[in-house]
Formats: C-alpha cells, structure tokens, sequence
C-alpha cells in the first residue's frame, strides 16, 4: 500500500495498554503503574481501534497494561477483539485470575495468556514483584491452569541481578508445568526502574548464562531471549534490543498517545493521539515516517552497525559506575553525528 508518497507495509502487531491502574508495585515498571494513572479509552472506543487496526492488516494484539485485569470489561475487550478476526494475547500478572475468568476467556476464544514470572520461589519473586506469599502460590497455580485449559501459555522473566542464579531453575518449572513458550528479557531501568539501577545484570554475565545454560534447554521448551549483547560483538558494542529496528509495531497508552515503542513515552513524543486521529491517519501520517524523531534517521542507524550506538553507550556507562542517563536515538543527531558522538 502507498500513502503520502510513502511505501508502507501492513501493521500485524500492536500493543495495547488498556489502564496503567495495577494491584502490584514491580520494582522495574517502566510505566509507573498503579502510581500514575491515565485516562482509559471506552469500549466503543477500543472497538473502534481494533477495527481500525484489522483494516491496516492487524493480525495480532497483546492487551496489556498496567494490569489488564483491573479493567471490569477486559471480556468485552477480548470479546471484540476475537469477532474482529485478532490474534489476542492477555499479558497479566495473573494474580486476578480465576476460574470462572479462565473459563469466559476460553470460551470467547482468547488465543494465548503472558505470565511473569521471576522467581522459582516467593522468597526470589517478591523481592521484584512485592506481593503476598498466598498471591505468589496464586499466580503459580494460574499458569498451571492456563496450561490445562489450553491456552498458548508464556512465562515471561525479567532478568534482574535479583534471580540471575535462579533463571535455570525458573525454567525448569515451566519445562515441569508444559508451559509453550519462556521469555527472558533484559531489565532496562526507566520509569520506576531507575531507582534499583543494582539491580541491572553485566552483559558478559547474561551472556555466559545464555551459552552455558538455556541454549541448551531450547529443544525442551521454545525459548525468546532479549540480549544486550550480540556475541561476535561483546567487547565493542551492547547491542540493545529496539522495536524500531522492525517498524511495524505500534503502542497505545490509556491517554490515547501512540507511540513506536514504549520507550519513547518517556520522552512525550507521540507520534498521534487516538482521541484527535483514528489510528489509519497516524499509520499513514507522513510525519510518521519522514520525521527526525522516528524512523528516517533510526532505521539507517540500525543498518549500518546492526544496534542503536546512543543505547550502547549508556549501557556501557551503567556498567562501569552504576550512573544511568537514559537516552534514546530517536533525537535530533543526523546519523552520521549519532554515531560519531557515541565513540
């Protein structure tokens, strides 16, 4: 399809966070959730941006949040989203979970259901996820369920400090429970992250965990793992992770505000607002894709040396002497002065 003079590609993938409200306190939410609250779209206006959303080629959305949960119509949400013709994945805590909500979310064909998890025990998990030990036996038991009934279930870990020891044994609980699929991801301390920066792992040690042992464990259970570090690369670069390195995603927040990652609502650059544009006319926007601030200087950034140079840099800061600056690309530097000032 071409618009503004712009070749583009359909949008299969979005994420929509549907409240910022959360009944837990994660000590890395890169949203603040629970403490900063945002205005939260209606219904009929979820409807109409899933629709918008399938008429741009969307295949697949992940309702998130905050705790999805905490929104009373989160069946409706799915409901829509399912006779619509999306893919939809609940990424949830799970700790508001029950059986009577597994049994609707079965029946109106929810296709998979994220759970984090990032401890083997309560005494590991609360220390990043502050929460009962009765919660913690909760979630626990909840993925276990979604397992039975079904469902494409994921646990989802983020790598702290914290539970580096206890990633292997983590793991060997989802092999144990057949659960689908384990991610692992990097904490990146924004939002409420940047008070626990001794919590952030040294990237040799990440990486000397992913050789020695969860390569090994993929052909026991699918494994997704968010790296810093590109392993022919160690001692040059850490190469972060960047959702615009492939473009065709989109993030919604409560307020309306689209982003291309979720990092850059750290920066109040959206790249539209839902409450004054349907999401056809921000896809389409020629702003969008010509901007300094999005894709015109990041995507031949990403190209030319394979990861964002300003994220390496930061990082390489933090490692050395804790001090986290948090900068992103997506900036007013013409590549080649991008580059040239990350060196």
């Amino acid at each position: 399809m071409k618009k503004h003079g712009t070749n583009q590609e359909p949008l299969p993938k979005l994420d929509f966070n549907v409240t910022n409200r959360c009944n837990f306190r994660c000590i890395h939410c890169c949203f603040r959730s629970g403490e900063t609250l945002l205005d939260e779209f209606s219904i009929e206006k979820i409807k109409e941006v899933l629709r918008n959303f399938k008429e741009l080629g969307g295949q697949r959305i992940d309702v998130t949040g905050g705790e999805p949960l905490m929104r009373k119509d989160i069946a409706e949400i799915i409901k829509i989203g399912k006779k619509i013709g999306l893919k939809i994945e609940l990424v949830t805590n799970a700790s508001l979970l029950t059986d009577r909500k597994l049994k609707l979310f079965k029946k109106l064909g929810l296709d998979a259901v994220a759970i984090s998890l990032d401890g083997s025990s309560y005494k590991i998990y609360r220390k990043i996820r502050p929460v009962s030990r009765e919660t913690y036996s909760k979630i626990v038991s909840n993925i276990k369920k979604c397992v039975k009934l079904g469902f494409y279930t994921k646990v989802n870990t983020v790598v702290f400090n914290s539970n580096l020891d206890d990633l292997v044994n983590i793991n060997e609980l989802c092999i144990k429970w057949e659960v689908n699929e384990h991610g692992f991801y990097y904490f990146t301390p924004v939002g409420r992250g940047t008070a626990n920066l001794s919590e952030v792992v040294d990237p040799s040690k990440w990486l000397k965990i992913i050789r020695s042992d969860l390569y090994k464990r993929k052909d026991k259970i699918k494994l997704s793992i968010e790296t810093p570090v590109l392993e022919s690369n160690l001692t040059k670069n850490l190469n972060i992770f960047c959702y615009l390195k492939n473009p065709w995603h989109l993030q919604i927040l409560p307020d309306g505000n689209v982003y291309p990652c979720a990092i850059m609502a750290f920066y109040n650059k959206p790249c539209g607002n839902l409450y004054s544009q349907t999401l056809k006319e921000i896809w389409y926007d020629k702003k969008l894709w010509d901007s300094t601030y999005y894709r015109k200087n990041i995507l031949p950034l990403l190209k030319k040396f394979g990861s964002c140079v300003y994220f390496n840099k930061t990082f390489k800061q933090l490692i050395r002497n804790r001090k986290f600056k948090f900068i992103c690309p997506m900036c007013k530097y013409k590549t080649e002065d991008l580059y040239e000032k990350t060196q």
